[in-house]
């Protein structure tokens, strides 16, 4: 019942209301006030990680007592009033962003305000109360972060990574096959397959952050597997990248030959293109056994670099050139290698993942 509400709601959310809901209870059984200060705290320190729970909690209660020490020393030097207000403001905010204590700046500020905003004789007083609330706020935070379950990061990621991959390589794979065919993708497809592989690398980055984190205490995933999600989620941010330099390919080889009248395309060249497009579904196996080892824990054996393949695609290359020289040559070959190189690339980078034996699936 309790997993399936969490599930519902999402984990965060619910512990940011369990947690303020805390808060606000300890604050007033002990009679602090004001709750409110006790239950933004405790907003600001849920996270996503134990980790960064406790990492915000440390920079949180520095920067507190920095800026109410601030907030104390400026109250009884110069007075309280709305000029003497703005000046510790401006304080406050230096002296934390010097010591690089960005988490906890604007309620660094606002305990400063309300210290100032009381009777010049009840400063302390008021710093001291300003202080529980606070403290109550982020172990409220820290209790429910801890005694409720973490998140799995690690079935997390492996879910985000295969999701990148299959948009990665079918992106890759139809803008190449786009270029040979002089088919571009039409701009708005291109911008919105674009903008979605974006948000899940984004979200995969993201996620995968998190489970490092969470790695550093619970080691739940051993440390090579962890390294091979990093290359793999590296490999799939380049290829993303590779899609879009042949995407920009395949405009300026059409907008050349618009230029020219569209020149036919001779035999050689058609032999030129027929050898990317083998050399693109060689990429696309390449990339399933290396997903099938990544996601779903099948074996892969160390592949053997060949050179054959680009041998035979420079002999074609070179056929076509004695049909095809100077300036038009030199066009079109730009284009070509662009597509040559990425491809060359997809396939090498597969090929430097270690040989891996079945790892069977991952319980995280």
């Amino acid at each position: 019942m309790f997993a399936a509400i969490v599930n519902a709601i999402g984990a965060r959310i619910l512990k940011t209301g369990l947690a303020v809901t805390l808060a606000v209870y300890i604050c007033t059984i002990l009679n602090l006030e004001p709750k409110v200060f006790s239950a933004v705290s405790a907003v600001i320190n849920v996270q996503p990680s134990i980790f960064r729970s406790f990492r915000n909690a440390v920079e949180q209660i520095l920067t507190h007592i920095i800026s109410v020490l601030i907030a104390v020393a400026c109250g009884y030097a110069l007075g309280s009033n709305p000029v003497i207000m703005g000046i510790t403001t401006v304080l406050i905010i230096l002296t934390n962003v010097k010591l690089k204590l960005f988490q906890g700046v604007a309620m660094g500020v606002v305990a400063g305000i309300f210290v100032l905003d009381a009777p010049q004789h009840d400063f302390l007083t008021h710093a001291l109360t300003r202080s529980y609330v606070v403290f109550v706020g982020l172990g409220a935070a820290l209790l429910v972060n801890s005694l409720l379950p973490q998140p799995r990061y690690g079935q997390i990621v492996l879910t985000n990574l295969s999701k990148l991959n299959v948009m990665c390589i079918e992106f890759f794979e139809e803008l190449v096959k786009r270029f040979i065919k002089l088919e571009p993708m039409g701009a708005e497809e291109y911008e919105r397959r674009r903008s979605l592989i974006k948000g899940q690398l984004r979200t995969t980055r993201s996620q995968y952050e998190l489970l490092k984190e969470q790695n550093k205490y619970l080691k739940q995933i051993p440390c090579d597997v962890n390294e091979t999600w990093e290359k793999y989620l590296d490999f799939n941010s380049k290829l993303f990248f590779k899609s879009q330099e042949i995407y920009n390919a395949t405009q300026q080889r059409l907008d050349w030959r618009l230029e020219r009248g569209e020149p036919p395309i001779s035999n050689e060249f058609n032999k030129v293109l027929e050898m990317l497009g083998r050399g693109v579904d060689s990429v696309v196996l390449l990339n399933a056994k290396l997903y099938d080892y990544i996601i779903n824990g099948v074996g892969m054996e160390q592949l053997p670099k060949n050179e054959h393949f680009w041998e035979e695609l420079s002999y074609f290359i070179d056929n076509w050139h004695t049909k095809l020289t100077g300036a038009n040559f030199l066009h079109v070959f730009m284009y070509v290698s662009v597509v040559a190189n990425d491809i060359k690339w997809a396939s090498r980078s597969i090929k430097e993942f270690p040989a891996m034996k079945e790892s069977g699936s991952i319980e995280s």
